[in-house]
């Protein structure tokens, strides 16, 4: 499985993506009120910066999988991810992440 399908996998299955989301959102939002008012950033900047959070977050995830799953099969993906639990354990993470820490 590429990084970007594992990524859509995650997006369409894990009950945490849009928690991560508004969180990693909120985060950004904050972060840009900081800013100067002639320096903040336009809504969508906002959202893709939040989105690149999330893109960085996984590809540690992503690549501690590649090297037990060893196969770029889908199928042997997603069997590896249901039998270890990956999503269950992905979603306390995330239930669990604080960014206001790094807004400070």
């Amino acid at each position: 499985m590429k990084y970007k399908e594992f990524l859509e996998y995650l997006e369409l299955n894990l009950e945490g993506y849009k928690t991560f989301m508004n969180k990693a959102r909120q985060y950004q939002i904050a972060k840009n009120l900081k800013r100067p008012a002639k320096n903040r950033w336009s809504d969508e900047k906002v959202e893709k910066a939040a989105y690149e959070l999330w893109r960085k977050s996984m590809e540690s995830l992503y690549n501690n999988l590649k090297k037990e799953i060893k196969s770029d099969l889908s199928l042997s993906w997603t069997s590896y991810i249901e039998k270890h639990e990956i999503l269950e354990t992905v979603n306390e993470s995330i239930g669990e992440l604080d960014f206001s820490e790094e807004v400070a």
